[in-house]
């Protein structure tokens, strides 16, 4: 509710002055001086997290002179921790993930203001990740290991609103609609004084979903 309470502010805050009307002044920007953007989202900042994903983009004209751009953005995520159980007889749980997700796309953009343009496109991406959930029992030395290996492919299409603070910095906002495949595979296996039991997994997915708020962009220009 938060992040979208966050989406909707900054959106009415560029549509009021955006769609009022077209402005023909010179915009404050002019990506053919700075074709170069690079990229952080700070929406999980916001959330208490720390910022993990990149993104670039190289601005250029079509040949239908219409403003677009390539995208090429990169997520890396990476989680250790060990914690004591309350749960009686466990000892000890360590848990460990980590990830990386590629996506590249493309954008067509519109100017509204000499600050403020929209834009729209799609993304395409790739993600795996691995992580270890591990449960040592004090009392009988055992241990329960689970192993889980992911990936994922997806097709993103977008849909944002920009704006330039000067010409180098701006922020932007974006929501999507993704569609994905998912394949994930788990391994179970237990280790009880010198004997291990185990058990293998395959499971594969699709998801449709809707992403009120995708990311929220602080971008330098060169």
């Amino acid at each position: 509710m938060k992040k979208l309470s966050i989406f909707l502010f900054l959106l009415s805050a560029v549509l009021n002055q955006s769609f009022a009307q077209e402005s023909s002044e010179k915009p404050l920007y002019d990506y053919a001086e700075t074709q170069h953007e690079f990229s952080l989202d700070i929406l999980p900042i916001i959330n208490g997290h720390y910022p993990a994903s990149l993104l670039y983009r190289k601005h250029y004209k079509t040949k239908n002179d219409k403003d677009a751009a390539l995208r090429f953005g990169l997520h890396l995520n990476s989680q250790f921790q060990t914690t004591e159980s309350d749960v009686a007889q466990i000892n000890l749980i360590n848990t460990r993930s980590n990830g990386i997700g590629l996506t590249v796309g493309k954008e067509w953009q519109k100017n509204f203001t000499p600050r403020n343009m929209g834009y729209y496109g799609v993304d395409l991406g790739f993600g795996f990740s691995e992580s270890r959930n591990e449960q040592n029992f004090e009392s009988s030395g055992s241990v329960n290991i689970q192993d889980n290996n992911n990936f994922n492919f997806s097709s993103i299409g977008f849909i944002g609103m920009k704006h330039h603070f000067s010409r180098n910095f701006s922020i932007s906002a974006e929501s999507g609609v993704s569609a994905g495949f998912n394949q994930n595979y788990q391994n179970n296996y237990s280790k009880n004084q010198g004997r291990t039991e185990e058990d293998k997994r395959t499971t594969q997915s699709f998801s449709l979903s809707l992403i009120p708020i995708r990311a929220l962009r602080f971008a330098f220009h060169f």
